[in-house]
C-alpha cells in the first residue's frame, strides 16, 4: 500500500519565520516502484530530492537524468517536469522537501539547474543528514522549527552548490534571464490582476513574440500556462486556511468567475475546490 511506502509532513511557518532565509513547507520520504506512473505535480516552490537507495528517472524539458544513490535533484515544480522509479531498478527510495526562500530563483538560474538538475553533493552523507533533519524538525514541531529548518536548508544548498561554483560561469544570456525573473516576481506579487501577454512583454522590455520564445526557453512553458499554474498553486495554499471561501480565493488568484476557477482547478488537480478544501489539501 502507498501509505506504507510514503510519509509526508506539512509545515505552516510561524509568525516570525520571515526572519529566516529559508523554509520547508512540506517534506517526506517515499519508496517508488517501477510500475507506478510518474509524478508531475506543479507547485509554486522548489523541491529538493535525495536518493537513498535504488534509482530514479528525472525528466526536465525533454532531457532525462538518472538519480542514483547519493545524488540529489533540484526541481522548480512551477515548471514542467516528471520523476519516477527507473524501469531498470526494483525501487527508488528518496527523501524530499518543498522549500521557499529569498534568492532561490537566482541561485537556481546561476547554477543552470533548469538544464542540469542533478547534483553530486560535495558531502553525500551530510546531504542525506540534512534531508533527514528537516523531516525530523517538521515531524517534531517546536518554537525553534523555523530556525532549525532554515539552517539545515542553507547548509544543504551550500553542499550542493559547492562543486559547481568552482569555475562556474554566468548563465548564457544573463540579461534575458533577468528580464524573465523580473516578470515572474511581478506577477507572483499580483496574481489577482488580469495579466495579458502585452503587459508581460512590457514588463520584460520585449515584444510579445520575443517574450514567448524566451519564456519558453527559460521556463519550459508558455507565459499564460505558467500563470495558470501559479494561480492554482496559490489557490491550493489559500483554500486550506481556516474560514477560506472558494469565491474569495478565486478572486484573489485572478478568477473573477468562480465557475472558470472551479473548472481550471479541477483540470489541474483532479479535485473541485470545495473537495480540496474539505479534505485539507494533499
Amino acid at each position: 500500500m502507498l501509505a506504507e511506502r510514503e510519509e509526508i509532513y506539512f509545515h505552516t511557518p510561524a509568525r516570525l519565520a520571515g526572519a529566516f532565509p529559508y523554509t520547508a513547507l512540506v517534506a517526506g520520504a517515499r519508496v517508488a516502484l517501477p510500475d507506478e506512473p510518474p509524478i508531475r505535480k506543479r507547485f509554486h516552490q522548489h523541491v529538493l530530492v535525495h536518493t537513498t537507495a535504488g534509482q530514479g528517472l528525472i525528466e526536465v524539458r525533454g532531457q532525462r537524468f538518472v538519480a542514483r544513490e547519493g545524488l540529489s535533484i533540484w526541481l522548480d515544480t512551477s515548471q514542467a517536469y516528471e520523476h519516477r522509479c527507473s524501469p531498470e531498478a526494483s525501487e527508488w527510495r528518496y527523501l524530499w522537501m518543498g522549500v521557499e526562500g529569498h534568492g532561490l530563483d537566482e541561485v537556481y538560474a546561476f547554477l543552470n539547474v533548469q538544464h542540469s538538475p542533478l547534483f553530486e553533493p560535495s558531502d553525500r552523507k551530510a546531504a542525506q543528514v540534512a534531508f533527514q533533519a528537516v523531516i525530523g524538525y517538521l515531524d517534531d514541531r517546536s518554537s525553534a522549527t523555523d530556525a532549525l529548518v532554515s539552517a539545515a536548508i542553507a547548509g544543504l544548498i551550500a553542499n550542493l552548490s559547492a562543486p559547481r561554483l568552482v569555475g562556474a560561469a554566468a548563465p548564457d544570456d544573463p540579461a534575458s534571464r533577468d528580464r524573465i525573473t523580473g516578470v515572474l516576481a511581478a506577477v507572483r506579487k499580483d496574481l489577482a490582476r488580469a495579466w495579458t501577454i502585452d503587459e508581460l512583454a512590457v514588463l520584460a522590455h520585449l515584444s510579445p513574440s520575443q517574450l514567448f520564445r524566451r519564456f519558453k526557453d527559460t521556463i519550459g512553458t508558455t507565459p499564460m500556462d505558467w500563470l495558470r499554474h501559479e494561480r492554482i498553486n496559490q489557490a491550493k495554499r489559500l483554500l486550506v486556511e481556516p474560514g477560506a471561501k472558494v469565491s474569495a480565493v478565486a478572486a484573489h488568484c485572478g478568477y473573477p468567475d468562480p465557475y472558470h476557477f472551479s473548472r481550471d482547478f479541477r483540470r489541474l488537480t483532479g479535485y473541485t475546490p470545495t473537495k480540496f478544501r474539505r479534505d485539507g489539501g494533499y
